[in-house]
């Protein structure tokens, strides 16, 4: 009977035991997928801040010319590049993709120089806040994600409510949403132009996630062929549109902006290579966060005015707040 009795209990403690280990290595894994999130989420958010950075610096920059001061801008981030990979011997070796996104990427920046130069400021973040849309209908008609109908209508109203979001924090730059509609007058030649933006950096976004996620790319191999590529395109556009603007001597403060731009370029592409490396699932839909997020810039600039410079409008932080909105959206398609 004692003998039973032990037989017993030793079997409850056992379940016991059991159903106590099933539970932590639950609690375990939920703890590591929302450290998970938690990780892309942030090296994301802070691509964003490099990028608000270089805009920036690239804004203040374009003393002479805009393909110029594109040259130096990505002579510093190819440099950075050569020193990375030379540093932490992750190796050179050539990456179509990253290749690919250093090209689609530069041209995309060689216009918004250009846009940024000529005062078209509205037009600028405009078009680039809707690469994010050119990003998720690429993956939509390449990747095939398996996204429910469900999934999909979350995701199409986040891009969406994301997007307008930037443009009403776009407007902040240029007088708020009243001014814009009184003022605005259409330029068919800008908007020509502005158009290829997205494209661009929709384009970036996408070869940057293939190169990561499908090519099992390293970041900093990635990061080196996107800096040879955009190094390339930038002496190409120099030498055939801009060589009678000769290089500073870097005397002035000013001349060291396109540096500091650049190295804001490298800082926030690499986050932003290593935010799409920690995402996970086949829906994509993290991936599409992490594209809006790097082509988002326009809202820590807000942020670094009002701090900074004491600049207060409406528009910007009701813009910053609708792009959270947009994100959240976005984020919750994939629970459902």
């Amino acid at each position: 009977m004692n003998n039973r009795c032990q037989t017993y209990i030793q079997v409850d403690l056992t379940c016991v035991s059991i159903g106590y280990a099933r539970s932590l290595s639950q609690m375990t894994h939920h703890q590591n997928n929302y450290r998970f999130v938690i990780n892309w989420l942030l090296v994301g958010c802070l691509a964003t801040f490099s990028f608000g950075s270089y805009g920036l610096f690239s804004k203040l920059s374009t003393f002479q010319n805009p393909i110029l001061s594109n040259l130096i801008i990505y002579g510093t981030a190819a440099s950075c590049g050569i020193i990375l990979v030379g540093v932490t011997k992750s190796g050179a070796a050539f990456c179509k993709e990253s290749f690919l996104s250093g090209i689609a990427s530069n041209i995309g920046a060689l216009i918004m120089l250009y846009l940024l130069v000529s005062n078209q400021v509205l037009v600028v973040f405009s078009f680039v806040s809707s690469a994010s849309v050119v990003f998720f209908l690429i993956v939509l008609g390449l990747e095939k994600p398996e996204l429910s109908r469900r999934q999909k209508s979350f995701a199409s109203a986040g891009i969406l409510i994301s997007v307008l979001g930037l443009f009403i924090a776009s407007t902040s730059t240029v007088g708020g949403i009243e001014f814009v509609l009184k003022n605005l007058a259409f330029n068919p030649y800008f908007f020509a132009i502005a158009s290829l933006m997205p494209l661009g950096f929709g384009f970036w976004s996408y070869f940057s996630f293939v190169a990561i996620k499908k090519k099992c790319t390293k970041v900093l191999t990635a990061f080196f062929n996107y800096s040879c590529a955009s190094l390339l395109v930038a002496v190409t556009s120099y030498l055939f549109f801009a060589r009678s603007f000769s290089l500073p001597m870097f005397f002035e403060t000013r001349d060291i902006f396109p540096i500091i731009a650049g190295l804001f370029v490298a800082v926030g592409v690499i986050l932003s290579l290593q935010s799409f490396k920690m995402t996970s699932g086949k829906s994509r839909i993290e991936e599409t966060v992490v594209a809006i997020l790097a082509n988002a810039e326009i809202i820590p600039l807000i942020f670094l005015s009002y701090f900074i410079l004491g600049e207060f409008t409406t528009e910007g932080f009701l813009g910053a707040f609708t792009v959270f909105v947009g994100l959240s959206i976005l984020n919750s398609a994939r629970a459902n």
